[in-house]
């Protein structure tokens, strides 16, 4: 159910709804029409208002579904907005971390659906083989992290368990795109690891938090800057002063099925990442991952 669909039924309850829960801000000077929004705009206009919905002081229930809702719609601004694929991806995965801690305090589960950290066997991509091999190095780097840190953890099963899906990743993503060697180095640096395995300071934004959580952090911000890379953008650049509007870019050009595709499904992986890095208790922080 919608945000939208939501409010009318909470009006047919005879439920008050402040002026600020029904507002959303329009793009451009467009005011609340989308009629003539492209998808990417309007994605960006609905998301932002969810954003600001679930963010505020409303019931939690509103909260919880403006925050279900705003997941979907940065994760549509991600995959439709060339310049924007770095901030609907960390938008939609912050939305999904609030919704789920929204279902919690009110029981209301089953509207939440998150996104898997997990590749299929079978997994299609036709991206560049620069950023598979990118992809690919970022997962096997963080599947040898973990393997250090579980066994530095008294052989902790969460942990292998983690080694385990990441190291498994990887191996999909070095071969579903042709490269002329695989991308995996198989042994990376240990030295700050074994000094720091319960916690440490990231080095992107020396934030302090168990070194698990910047592990997998690390992992989707290095995913970020490979894909944002080939769209030309900086990985985590939110652009906050055009927060309401939207470039001649991200309302003019039109992705082909096959981008949609392959976009969806590696900002739905990052975005899990990124969700299972605020779970191992890193901070979620927007400004530590938009700037």
């Amino acid at each position: 159910m919608s945000f939208v669909s939501l409010l009318y039924c909470v009006s047919l309850l005879g439920i008050p709804v402040s002026p600020a829960a029904a507002a959303v801000p329009g793009i451009s000077g467009r005011g609340t029409d989308e009629s003539d929004l492209s998808t990417c705009e309007r994605a960006l206009s609905l998301g932002f208002g969810d954003l600001e919905r679930y963010q505020s002081a409303l019931p939690s229930y509103l909260r919880l579904f403006s925050a279900v809702d705003a997941q979907s719609r940065w994760h549509t601004a991600a995959v439709e907005c060339p310049q924007r694929f770095a901030e609907g991806t960390v938008r939609s995965a912050l939305a999904d971390d609030a919704a789920r801690a929204l279902a919690d305090r009110t029981g209301i589960t089953s509207v939440v659906s998150s996104s898997s950290a997990s590749v299929d066997d079978d997994l299609t991509l036709h991206v560049d083989a620069t950023t598979a091999a990118a992809l690919s190095l970022a997962e096997d780097r963080a599947g040898f992290a973990f393997e250090i840190l579980a066994s530095r953890h008294n052989a902790d099963a969460t942990l292998y368990h983690l080694s385990d899906q990441r190291k498994s990743n990887a191996q999909v993503l070095a071969t579903v795109v042709k490269q002329e060697s695989d991308p995996r180095q198989k042994i990376y640096a240990v030295d700050s690891l074994i000094a720091n395995p319960d916690e440490t300071t990231d080095p992107t934004n020396g934030l302090k938090a168990p070194t698990a959580a910047i592990v997998e952090m690390n992992c989707a911000l290095e995913q970020l800057d490979a894909v944002s890379a080939t769209n030309g953008t900086n990985a985590t650049e939110s652009n906050a002063a055009s927060a309401s509007s939207s470039s001649s870019s991200d309302s003019t050009t039109t992705r082909t099925d096959t981008e949609i595709h392959d976009l969806s499904v590696i900002s739905s992986l990052i975005a899990a990442h990124i969700t299972t890095a605020i779970d191992l208790g890193y901070p979620a922080m927007e400004t530590a991952l938009l700037h």
